[in-house]
């Protein structure tokens, strides 16, 4: 149109098609065609309220949208934050039972170790047989095994057993708490990866700006373009003033109802003097601009649909940062139930450790010192009992190398005893017919007789050594007890393998 914000597409319209409208001059008919055209196309102004209420919702949704992204961004922050402090804490916890399991199995097969040592040295007992000799008779066979307590053993396995179940069950308790963390934390990251990411960053900033430029740009345009439509309906209605009955037939058309009055009474004033000239050269603009009017209308209800979709886009936007802004508050809610929670995992996992510094590792260590102190007994008891046969075995022998020295010390004194009874015999047969009995009251007397006898403990009770003696329950054993020479070679050799 003459306008300057008449469109290139509308100006190309107007080409040789109609070329002969430019030509021919322009009838009271043509010219009144032209003023209904334009008066018809001014009915676009509803388009402009149309476009002024999109405008008026983008601005809003623009400050919405700045509002809803620096909101979700720091939201998310916060999120990122809270839920590393959530892991951090169940890191700790799988720090303190990875720690406590770890020595807990270590002390378990300590604790395994010193029992079947233990159990090793006691089957050495049960397999142990005290020998008969030392025994009164029909004594029935006895073992080392015998001769411990065993009760105290099976005390201390019940004791540990029972603690080892107590460790156990503190175990199972911290295992469900940290289950139950786990699933939380599981249950957290899932609706975090669900959380609607709308499709803004730094690399891709919100649309919403831009869209929100397109649009004031087509409003502006779609503004422009109104006016031109303005401009070209008041050249209409100054055509019609300047030609003879224009006024009263476009009055008529106004009447019919074919177009919403526009004009504001122009027709009623009486139009300004123009010279012939002036009005052909208006007609001709007039006839160019009646050319490109549906072209400029069609333009305007094209940007009519433009800022509809542009609109459609801002809004499709908006309703993405809403969706995250309530998924995001969603997830803080969660956060904050398991933040409730982390309390109790956190005074489980404390009573995990505590139970275990203060019951489970001592009772262990206490146990396993018990064991091994009572394997070093018991094993002990069994090299002293091999010890004991050795011992047996050298008395034995020393016993019967006094016996041999006594019965020859015995056999000496007799011999000397029956010398000096012939010397005695012999001198009084030579000389005691020349000697008076008076002379020496011992010159008759017999020899004195001397006599090696075994002594006991008890004060003046004598024991024949080479006789066997009785005990009270009427039996008879040797003093000291025969062994089978293969008895005191085992003997000797259990005894040189643990020395």
């Amino acid at each position: 149109m003459a306008s300057p914000c008449s469109p290139a597409s509308s100006i190309s319209s107007a080409g040789s098609t109609r070329s002969d409208d430019h030509n021919r001059p322009q009838t009271l008919d043509d010219l009144i065609t032209h003023f209904v055209a334009a008066k018809r196309s001014l009915n676009t102004q509803t388009v402009l309220w149309r476009a002024n209420a999109i405008v008026n919702t983008a601005r809003d949704l623009l400050e919405e949208n700045a509002v809803l992204a620096a909101k979700n961004t720091s939201i998310r922050n916060i999120v990122d934050q809270q839920v590393d402090a959530l892991e951090a804490v169940r890191r700790g916890i799988d720090v303190i039972e990875a720690e406590v399991t770890v020595e807990f199995k270590q002390l378990l097969h300590d604790v395994d170790t010193s029992f079947t040592g233990l159990n090793a040295t006691l089957a050495t007992l049960r397999d142990t047989p005290i020998e008969a000799v030392l025994q009164p008779p029909g004594t029935p066979q006895k073992h080392l095994y015998d001769f411990i307590d065993s009760a105290a053993v099976s005390n201390l396995e019940g004791t540990l057993r029972a603690c080892i179940d107590r460790y156990n069950e503190a175990h199972a308790t911290l295992d469900d708490s940290t289950d139950a963390f786990d699933t939380s934390l599981d249950n957290l990251h899932s609706s975090i990866e669900n959380v609607p990411l709308t499709p803004a960053s730094a690399s891709n900033p919100s649309p919403i700006p831009s869209l929100y430029q397109h649009l004031e740009a087509h409003v502006k345009e779609a503004a422009q373009a109104f006016q031109s439509l303005v401009q070209h309906f008041d050249l209409c209605v100054t055509a019609l003033r300047h030609t003879e009955g224009g006024s009263a037939a476009a009055a008529a058309a106004e009447v019919t109802g074919d177009a919403v009055s526009h004009s504001g009474g122009e027709f009623a004033a009486p139009p300004e003097p123009m010279s012939d000239h002036e009005r052909q050269e208006m007609v001709a603009v007039l006839v160019k601009d009646a050319h490109e009017v549906d072209d400029v209308v069609s333009e305007i209800r094209e940007r009519d649909s433009e800022m509809t979709v542009l609109l459609h886009h801002i809004e499709n936007h908006i309703n993405h940062l809403r969706n995250e802004a309530s998924a995001l508050s969603s997830i803080r809610q969660m956060i904050s139930q398991i933040t409730g929670q982390v309390k109790s995992h956190i005074a489980t996992s404390r009573s995990y450790h505590a139970s275990w510094l203060d019951d489970t590792r001592p009772t262990l260590l206490n146990g396993i010192e018990e064991w091994e102190n009572q394997r070093d007994f018991y094993e002990r008891f069994d090299l002293a009992y091999a010890e004991l046969l050795v011992e047996i075995s050298s008395r034995r022998r020393r016993h019967e190398k006094a016996k041999r020295k006594a019965e020859d010390a015995q056999k000496e004194l007799n011999r000397l005893h029956a010398e000096d009874e012939r010397a005695r015999d012999q001198f009084a047969l030579a000389q005691g017919d020349f000697l008076p009995l008076d002379i020496w009251p011992g010159l008759r007397d017999p020899p004195r007789q001397y006599e090696v006898r075994a002594v006991t403990t008890e004060p003046g009770a004598e024991v024949d050594p080479l006789e066997e003696h009785s005990q009270d329950d009427g039996g008879i054993v040797k003093s000291i007890p025969q062994l089978g020479r293969n008895v005191v070679e085992r003997a000797l050799t259990r005894v040189k393998r643990r020395m």
